[in-house]
């Protein structure tokens, strides 16, 4: 399976998912030419929003590729801003939350068939965003929590609004670049071992629809 990985900033990668699946190609989202090959595209985080489309070209081109994948049924796998652009892209919208930003160490509500794969009615996961989105017509809505949906699948595309593929050093970066309370370095660390164990189960879960 040709698994193609989409970065929208160099420190937001695949992180523990590269522990459970064979990355055939990663490519910086400006990179993106519109015609890539692929069987399987996962779109990962980054600081920009869907409704900045004018500025960051490139998010357009993502969304052409998810709605490529969408009609001739292939895999997607999008995490933060990825899930919004497959939920922009299918139908949905994505708008700045009215409850504002998530970030730290959360628990969310599972739903549907994520919720009996998982074994489990809550998930401990990572959150940072401060945007949210309405689900695309015909998606099932997986996990939530009080704020936002968190999230969804349609067909063989899986969108979710949290974070369980980062460990301390990654959020080291972020801050490093983005700026936040260091004290989330720690926090990260002590849910390493449960985010790993989580990102094993969200990647076999994509891998089964």
């Amino acid at each position: 399976m040709y698994v193609l990985a989409v970065y929208n900033h160099p420190v937001e990668t695949l992180g523990n998912f590269k522990k459970f699946l064979q990355i055939k190609k990663e490519i910086m989202a400006e990179e993106l030419k519109g015609d890539e090959k692929f069987d399987a595209l996962i779109i990962m985080g980054g600081p920009m929003s869907v409704y900045e489309s004018d500025k960051y070209h490139f998010l357009n081109t993502e969304m052409q590729l998810i709605r490529q994948a969408y009609y001739q049924n292939k895999r997607v796998l999008g995490v933060c801003l990825g899930s919004q652009l497959i939920a922009e892209a299918l139908g949905g919208k994505v708008i700045k939350g009215p409850h504002g930003q998530e970030i730290g160490i959360q628990k969310v509500k599972l739903l549907g068939d994520l919720k009996e794969f998982m074994k489990n009615g809550e998930i401990t996961v990572f959150q940072w965003h401060g945007d949210t989105f309405s689900l695309p017509i015909d998606a099932e809505l997986l996990a939530y929590n009080r704020n936002y949906f968190q999230a969804f699948k349609t067909k063989r595309i899986l969108g979710v609004q949290f974070h369980t593929e980062v460990d301390a050093k990654m959020i080291e970066d972020w801050i490093r670049i983005y700026g936040g309370d260091k004290r989330l370095i720690d926090e990260v660390r002590r849910a390493e071992d449960e985010l790993e164990r989580n990102s094993e189960k969200i990647i076999k879960y994509w891998l089964s629809l």
